[in-house]
């Protein structure tokens, strides 16, 4: 695995040298509710990027992360930090244009925090139109965004429920703190048509609206299975992905 953080810099040269991708990770550093810890985010991201690194061998480098992400609307909470989207979106433009200094010119951003998704997506289009640099994305929910609802027991879910926590089971035991997992906190009232995972309505609610917990979803449903089966599914798009986009000429 070509890990850039345990090279020193001829070793480095060498990696970026016949690397035709750079994988960057990254999540937040917010809370989880009362069971998982706040590095959630980036801890998973940073796993699955590791497991990519891998199998891509000699095609891909594997960036040193970035633990914080969007996380404002986790404030409420103790232990959140965040970051603004102009600051995301200055350091990812900022890490692809040192990658393209060194020669590589593609970035798959595996990524661990839905918050940053927007950000991404348009300090990606930002560095393709002004840098020609590629940038693409992925995240475990979206990729198994078909598997997940039909698994999931709670109406409401997507962060720190039975799916994130079955995935942080699965890629990052020491997340979860086992002996913590309890009955959920009840649901707040919302306005319809805005109830998470998939709201019809896009309306940005802090999660001490949606949850006295800060959890959505009932954690006590967790399991490996669960984890292996979103993992497993995810992870096979992923690398599949990520093998066409390294060896292509042009996208």
């Amino acid at each position: 695995m070509n890990d850039l953080a345990t090279m020193v810099a001829e070793e480095a040269a060498r990696a970026l040298e016949t690397a035709r991708l750079a994988l960057l990770p990254i999540g937040a550093t917010e809370q989880h509710g009362r069971h998982l810890t706040l590095e959630t985010d980036y801890a998973i991201a940073r796993a699955f990027a590791r497991r990519l690194a891998a199998d891509l061998d000699g095609d891909a480098v594997l960036c040193p992360g970035l633990p914080y992400g969007l996380s404002e609307h986790h404030l409420g909470f103790p232990g959140t930090m965040t970051l603004r989207p102009e600051t995301l979106m200055a350091i990812l433009r900022d890490v692809a244009e040192s990658l393209a200094a060194a020669g590589v010119r593609k970035v798959l951003v595996v990524n661990g925090h839905g918050g940053n998704v927007d950000a991404v997506r348009l300090a990606a289009r930002t560095l393709r139109r002004d840098h020609g640099v590629i940038m693409a994305h992925v995240m475990w929910a979206g990729l198994a965004a078909d598997v997940i609802p039909e698994r999931m027991g709670s109406e409401r879910y997507g962060h720190a429920c039975e799916g994130e926590t079955s995935v942080a089971m699965v890629l990052a035991p020491h997340l979860v703190r086992a002996e913590r997992l309890a009955e959920p906190a009840a649901a707040l009232p919302i306005l319809p048509h805005t109830v998470p995972h998939a709201p019809r309505v896009d309306l940005h609610y802090p999660y001490h609206q949606l949850s006295a917990s800060g959890a959505l979803g009932d954690a006590r449903l967790a399991s490996a299975e669960l984890g292996h089966t979103i993992v497993d599914t995810a992870y096979a798009r992923a690398l599949e992905f990520a093998r066409a986009f390294a060896a292509a000429e042009e996208v």
